[in-house]
């Protein structure tokens, strides 16, 4: 699979990447000169389109490698192995995102960003703790839930972007058929998937009279692991149906050996044939 990865003629997944992002803070500085502060409220949203530069890039080409392998056969013969299908699916999934470690570095990036937010609320702590006399300790507790909750989302955002890409690549791959495109499929369940972990966020801030920056980030980060998790037990529901993986590790040799009677009876009547 990686030589097949390496093979093809790809679009440079980190360079691409970087190139969107330095548009995005363009966009990005001309919209603070017009909404001030309430570009912050924008950030997730900002987050999003920067991972979908690779996220889409990555799902083109999982969803391919999978769909090929199933369609040859090749998943039926080597899901027998213990760790099942599914660790099939990872497999796959850690080619294609590890390909010249551009996973690695957008990790790297976004951990900087990370920091560099965090470096700004302890600068904005030490500044409040000056002027704590003339402010309200509550307001001071508000702006560093805020600068915390904005680090933290711009650090998990990444990996949760890659992992909902992958899972509904993996979705998409196995659970779609006939003459439908399997890639538009996933890449537009992703996009209408984060854009409605975004909105969901704001509806309940304003239904539940949250309005603050603080509640929206939280509410942001929870319902997209929410989403992640549902979609992760669906793969998993589907990989145990399909091969009949048992999981208690004791009837793991039996699931074995019934896939390769299968096997060996398929082939016994070919030969007979």
């Amino acid at each position: 699979m990686r030589r097949q990865v390496k093979g093809a003629r790809q679009l440079p997944v980190l360079r691409f990447s970087l190139a969107v992002g330095a548009a995005l803070v363009v966009a990005l500085a001309y919209l603070y000169n017009a909404i001030g502060h309430v570009i912050l409220w924008l950030l997730p949203l900002w987050l999003m389109l920067f991972s979908a530069s690779y996220c889409l890039v990555w799902i083109a080409r999982i969803v391919p490698l999978i769909s090929r392998r199933s369609v040859l056969g090749a998943l039926d013969e080597i899901s027998v192995i213990p760790p099942g299908r599914v660790f099939i699916y990872l497999t796959i999934c850690k080619v294609v995102l590890n390909r010249d470690d551009a996973v690695v570095w957008l990790g790297y990036l976004r951990r900087g960003l990370a920091v560099l937010v965090a470096l700004i609320l302890l600068m904005t702590l030490c500044i409040a703790l000056t002027l704590l006399a003339e402010g309200s300790l509550l307001d001071l507790a508000a702006i560093l839930v805020d600068l915390a909750l904005t680090a933290a989302v711009i650090w998990l955002e990444h990996s949760q972007s890659t992992a909902l890409a992958c899972l509904l690549a993996i979705e998409a791959a196995t659970r779609v058929g006939g003459a439908v495109d399997k890639n538009s499929v996933a890449m537009t369940t992703f996009a209408l998937a984060q854009l409605l972990g975004y909105c969901l966020a704001v509806a309940a801030v304003i239904v539940l009279e949250l309005v603050s920056l603080s509640a929206l980030l939280l509410l942001f980060l929870l319902l997209r692991e929410l989403m992640i998790s549902a979609i992760w037990r669906r793969i998993l529901d589907g990989a145990n149906e399909e091969i009949g993986y048992l999981p208690d590790a004791a009837d793991r040799p039996a699931a074995i050996m019934t896939g390769r009677r299968k096997r060996a009876a398929a082939r016994a009547l070919a030969k007979r044939d």
